[in-house]
């Protein structure tokens, strides 16, 4: 395509009519075709700046929001406050709005969620009702029937229910045995030795009591179970060796003895394991629980301070030495109080999409615990969470607030009761996060700027290649001179 065609406006006297300039006239227009909606899209997108001032955030208020799996303490025993910096003075929560929920071994909630104001700790007054039950199959089912050995089928005894005779006493130590089993005929005196102790022998010679955490005692019935006329049961409990010693509770589990069957070793280690296993007593708060979830938030003045989750101050009497402070930060955040602090246009909730977003790798740091684990790795630890707090401004409407945390493990003296701490505090000064936008006016002067340079551009190229060519068809003869090797470069120009 000969340039002429392409500019047929232009005078002839401005347009070398080529085969080259052809070729670079159709490169320029797409070039610069490219360069348009390149413009384009630059124009219409949005860029962004960051800059740093001392902090401007002139609200006296924030929001606290929370999320978190406390492994081994129960909703009984856990409160949730904040406090002022370096010190046990309560801070003042203008508002709170969160739930304490029962969690199992695998890390699932169950039960009612209960919400901590709803009751002062002076109100709150929890019925046993596992004293209640045992009392009432007592009744129903005689002493003689749930204190008996299930040493046969034909002993005299009904032995209609296994759970019924767990659910009748605190603990139930049980020998699982058989008849042909060796082992168990040599241990059976040992085990009645153990059990004529622990039983008692009337008011002469009381029973035995073990204390749990919370300073209650607890009475153990032992009893021997016959794998041979019991067989399906047997089977049931996962019984494949004997004897086997099992701690079972109230509810159904239990703890497996694999120590000496020496009678010291059985009331020391009987001692220690009712009293870590204690739990679970009151099915009206959640009986046999492992954990809680506290998931909400508090609104408190804007100063430096820290969120506690404290292990305590239920209706039990906590070991420090078994407290577990282990937990999951499923998320944690600092807000606005009043929830306007999504990243979205002018501050408008509804206005929120994907359109109006701050990109992400700006605000890369508004939850960065979410989702970690934090388990202690001894007795008398507990986890101290170190946060810096700064405030985030977008586009002088909206706030955030990112934060950079560090960990550490608190060692913790005898006889305190450990925590989980979040101490945060505020950086002064503030990230401010504007929005560029191309001016209109910007828009053509580039756009022009571009288009024309790169018309000149091509023009100055296809000059160039043309001189190149006129050189070397001078340099080079035509076949049939006196010159030789020479070749023949066509073209019209």
């Amino acid at each position: 395509m000969q340039a002429s065609r392409a500019a047929k406006w232009m005078p002839r006297d401005f347009v070398e009519s080529t085969q080259t300039g052809g070729v670079f006239t159709l490169f320029a227009y797409c070039t610069m075709l490219v360069v348009f909606f390149c413009e384009i899209g630059s124009f219409l997108s949005s860029n962004y700046t960051t800059t740093m001032s001392l902090d401007r955030k002139e609200g006296a208020r924030m929001k606290i929001n929370f999320d978190v799996d406390m492994y081994d303490i129960e909703c009984r025993n856990l409160k949730v406050a904040v406090f002022a910096q370096q010190s046990q003075e309560r801070a003042t929560s203008w508002a709170q709005d969160f739930w304490l929920r029962s969690i199992d071994n695998k890390g699932q909630t169950f039960g009612m969620a209960i919400k901590p104001d709803q009751n002062s700790d002076e109100e709150i007054e929890k019925k046993d009702v596992h004293k209640e039950i045992m009392t009432k199959l007592k009744k129903e089912l005689g002493s003689a029937e749930i204190d008996a050995d299930w040493s046969g089928s034909h002993d005299g005894f009904k032995h209609k229910s296994f759970d019924e005779v767990l659910a009748a006493h605190d603990f139930t130590f049980i020998n699982f045995f058989a008849g042909w089993c060796s082992h168990c005929k040599v241990y059976a005196p040992a085990w009645k030795v153990t059990a004529d102790k622990i039983h008692g022998n009337g008011a002469d010679v009381p029973a035995m009591k073990f204390k749990d955490a919370d300073g209650t005692d607890r009475g153990v019935r032992l009893i021997k179970m016959n794998c041979v006329d019991f067989k399906q049961l047997c089977t049931e409990k996962g019984i494949d060796a004997y004897p086997m010693l099992r701690l079972y509770k109230a509810d159904g589990t239990f703890s497996l003895y694999e120590g000496k069957r020496d009678e010291a070793e059985i009331l020391k280690w009987m001692e220690k394991t009712i009293k870590m296993k204690s739990y679970g007593w009151d099915k009206n708060h959640e009986a046999f629980e492992r954990g809680c979830n506290a998931r909400g938030s508090i609104i408190v003045d804007r100063i430096p301070g820290h969120l506690e989750m404290t292990a305590g101050g239920g209706d039990q009497q906590l070991d420090s030495s078994l407290t577990n402070v282990s937990h999951l930060v499923k998320h944690l955040s600092f807000a606005e109080p009043d929830e306007t602090a999504s990243i979205g246009l002018m501050g408008l909730p509804g206005l929120s999409g994907s359109f109006f977003r701050v990109p992400d790798k700006y605000i890369t740091h508004k939850n960065p615990l979410d989702g970690q684990s934090f388990v202690t790795e001894s007795f008398h630890q507990t986890w101290i969470h170190d946060i810096k707090v700064v405030s985030t401004l977008i586009w002088a409407y909206n706030v955030e607030y990112q934060f950079l945390p560090q960990k550490r493990l608190s060692k913790v003296p005898d006889g305190a009761v450990p925590q989980v701490q979040f101490h945060y505090d505020f950086e002064p000064f503030s990230i401010w996060i504007k929005k560029d936008n191309k001016k209109w006016y910007e828009f053509l002067t580039s756009l022009l700027a571009l288009l024309g340079g790169t018309f000149v551009t091509m023009r100055l190229a296809s000059k160039m290649s043309l001189s190149v060519l006129l050189s070397l068809r001078h340099l080079i003869p035509k076949p049939g001179s006196s010159r030789t090797g020479g070749m023949n470069i066509g073209g019209v120009y």
